[in-house]
């Protein structure tokens, strides 16, 4: 997707204020451009279910100012402010809940993506925190910031409630632009890395449980 707003800091305006009292400086009179992440083109499921291995996809839990719409910028390392005029199509949580989703059914063939809402008795759940997603401008206010996302998950097997293990995922791009659509592009980037590697772990994870399983 592409953009063609300039973010200087006349127009990032952003915030001195420290991460805990970081707030929104988008006025609810602009005009907003509304951003999505790109995602995999999913399977198909049908058939037997019992040749599946249900994965329960937790929403990602996330700081205050990470869990809503806007984009997130930082400055100094420390000041969290947003992109003025732009916001993600829904909250940060949502849209990576549903990136993951999607890269569990476009790339591991034997497992199968839940929600908790549809209610299905799941073999796992991947319980994921959101520790960063922002934009941060380590080299200045008028050059292309780099795109940070962390998100730490947690493997849970639901037959005995066993702890199979946790991992932290980093992933970082550096936007092309100082632009909202290059930031944008950035911020795609990373999140479909970050998603492909925990699928790929979880797919790791469970199969080595099952095969552990398998052999007592």
């Amino acid at each position: 997707m592409s953009g063609t707003r300039f973010l200087k800091p006349a127009l990032i305006a952003l915030s001195l204020l420290p991460v805990a009292a970081c707030v929104s400086l988008l006025p609810e009179s602009d005009p907003v451009s509304v951003y999505r992440l790109s995602s995999p083109e999913p399977r198909e499921w049908s058939g037997n279910s019992e040749n599946w291995t249900i994965i329960e996809i937790e929403m990602p839990q996330a700081p205050r100012g990470l869990s809503g719409d806007q984009i997130a910028l930082v400055r100094d390392g420390q000041s969290l402010a947003y992109v003025h005029g732009a916001r993600w199509i829904a909250p940060a949580p949502g849209l990576l809940q549903s990136l993951v989703i999607d890269t569990f059914n476009a790339d591991q063939a034997r497992l199968a993506p839940a929600r908790p809402e549809d209610g299905v008795r799941a073999d796992y759940e991947l319980h994921l925190d959101l520790r960063q997603f922002e934009a941060d401008y380590d080299h200045g206010d008028s050059a292309a910031p780099t795109v940070h996302v962390r998100i730490a998950a947690r493997l849970v097997a639901e037959h005995g409630r066993r702890f199979v293990g946790a991992r932290v995922f980093s992933a970082e791009r550096r936007a092309t632009d100082n632009r909202t659509g290059a930031i944008v592009d950035a911020f795609d980037a990373a999140a479909i890395s970050i998603s492909r590697d925990i699928a790929a772990w979880t797919a790791m994870a469970t199969e080595m449980q099952d095969s552990e399983a398998g052999s007592e």
